[in-house]
Parts: structure tokens; C-alpha cells; sequence
């Protein structure tokens, strides 16, 4: 696992060094441990850097469409979720400003979601869903991938700015929800059903993987030499595939419904170090 984690990393960051970079500080900013000129071939471990964070999140689930895909139903966004996120983190920089960023993290996230039944569809007297309201709790194991650009230091407070794109990839590691469902059963007589903090089983209940574009920026502020505390905002913004799919669940109510493709989107704080 941890082979396949720094992969990426390693690969691009072998390939980037072999253009000739002359170093006059090394990432932490200090100017007392200066590098030897860069080597034009392999990883110079001078240039890594770890870090482990925790970032404080609101994630929401965002349908791309107001209806389902076979038209009938209405889906709407019934607000955020409060979740966090932890991970750790490893930087190379391939050039004295600029770097690549990968890692790990863990995210809680989720949303809500409704679906109604559209007013010109007739409900069949068998096992029609009439209304949804679903509460998500997913977890992710995420493999970020980034490109870093920090600014130089500054004179006074030896503070650095920094941005970052990238994406990542999540593999879906827990799929909970709570729901209450309105349907006809088989003898067209409307039910309720409600659970609180159910696993979905159904095969492809929620997205085995999902991806984000990755966006964000902060501060880094030097505690120590070589230890620095960093903080930042960042945003999340997924994309193919859908995070979940209602047609698989396997709940306490007879019928199904559909959504359009959902995506799941988070904001958090971030606040760590980096050693």
C-alpha cells in the first residue's frame, strides 16, 4: 500500500529532477542546511518533506440535473453535512518555489438528498416510491495529487504563501444513510418507512471510486527551524462517477427510484505541520 501511495510522487518527481535546478534554501525555508547543486538524475531526498493535518469540512451532495434520468422524479439538495477530514501528506520540490504533493486522507462526508414523484406520473398499485429524503454518511480513503507553487519567504516573519491544484482519487470504505421513504406496496396501499444510520448493501449503492478536482491555498509559518505550522482553505469539486445510486439499495421498502448523477463536493479548513 505504501508503494502504491508515493508511486506517483516518485515517478513525476524523478522525472522533473532531471532538469538542473542550483537550490539556495532548502523547502523549510532555513538557510543554515543548504543542499549541493541538484543532481540531474534520481530523487534527492533533501527536497522531501512530511506533513499530517486535520481540516474541519461541510460537504453536500449536488445532483447535475432537477430530474431523475427516466423523468420521474424531482431530486433536490436538502443542504450540507458537517464532516472532517485527517491526513498525511509528502512534498517534493522539483525547483525552489515549486513542488508535488501527494499523501493520504481519510473523509467523512455526505448530504442530503430528496426525491418526489412527479405530479403526471400515475403510480402503479405495485411497489411505487412516492417520496425519499436521504441523510448520506460516506468515507473515503483519498490519494491526492497535486502541483504546489509557494511563494519565497518572507523577510520579516520567514512566513510562505502557497496554491495548489490536483486531483484525487477516493475509494469508498463505509456507506451509511439515514431515510424515510413513502411508497405503494403491491396492494397499492401507501407505507412509510424510516431508519436511522443503515448500511447500504446493494451492490454499487454508493461509488466504489470517486474523483475531485482539488483547489486551495493558505500560509505556512515557521515554529522552528525546521517545523512549520500551515493552514489552508480548499474545495473539492467532484466529477464522474455518480457517488450514489438508489436502484441498488436494499432497504426496508418495496420499489425504487432513481437520481441523475450526483456529485459530491466538500469545503475544509486545513491546519497542520509540516516536520
Amino acid at each position: 500500500m505504501k508503494k502504491l501511495l508515493f508511486l506517483p510522487l516518485i515517478v513525476l518527481a524523478i522525472h522533473a529532477s532531471a532538469q538542473t535546478y542550483e537550490y539556495h534554501d532548502v523547502p523549510d525555508g532555513s538557510t543554515k542546511h543548504k543542499p549541493g547543486p541538484a543532481r540531474s538524475h534520481g530523487l534527492d531526498l533533501n527536497h522531501i518533506r512530511f506533513g499530517a493535518y486535520f481540516s474541519p469540512s461541510i460537504a453536500w451532495m449536488h445532483p447535475v440535473a432537477s430530474a431523475s434520468d427516466d423523468g420521474h422524479y424531482h431530486i433536490s439538495s436538502q443542504g450540507s453535512k458537517v464532516g472532517y477530514i485527517w491526513g498525511v501528506i509528502a512534498e517534493y520540490y522539483f525547483a525552489p518555489n515549486y513542488g508535488l504533493a501527494t499523501g493520504f486522507n481519510l473523509n467523512v462526508a455526505g448530504g442530503k438528498l430528496n426525491a418526489d414523484i412527479n405530479n403526471n406520473i400515475t403510480p402503479s398499485s405495485g411497489g411505487t416510491v412516492l417520496h425519499s429524503g436521504f441523510n448520506y454518511r460516506l468515507q473515503y480513503l483519498e490519494i491526492p495529487f497535486a502541483l504546489k507553487l509557494r511563494s519565497d519567504e518572507f523577510p520579516k516573519n520567514g512566513m510562505h504563501v502557497f496554491g495548489q491544484v490536483g486531483l484525487t482519487a477516493g475509494i469508498n470504505i463505509s456507506k451509511k444513510a439515514s431515510y424515510d421513504v413513502t411508497y405503494n406496496d403491491n396492494n397499492g396501499i401507501q407505507n412509510h418507512v424510516s431508519e436511522d444510520n443503515v448500511t447500504l448493501k446493494g451492490t454499487f449503492a454508493a461509488a466504489p471510486i470517486v474523483f475531485q478536482l482539488n483547489i486551495g491555498g493558505g500560509i505556512e509559518y515557521p515554529i522552528t527551524e525546521k517545523l512549520y505550522f500551515f493552514t489552508a482553505l480548499f474545495f473539492n469539486n467532484g466529477f464522474l462517477p455518480s457517488a450514489v445510486n438508489p436502484k441498488n439499495y436494499d432497504l426496508g421498502y418495496k420499489g425504487y427510484f432513481t437520481y441523475p448523477n450526483i456529485r459530491l463536493n466538500t469545503i475544509s479548513l486545513r491546519v497542520g505541520l509540516f516536520f
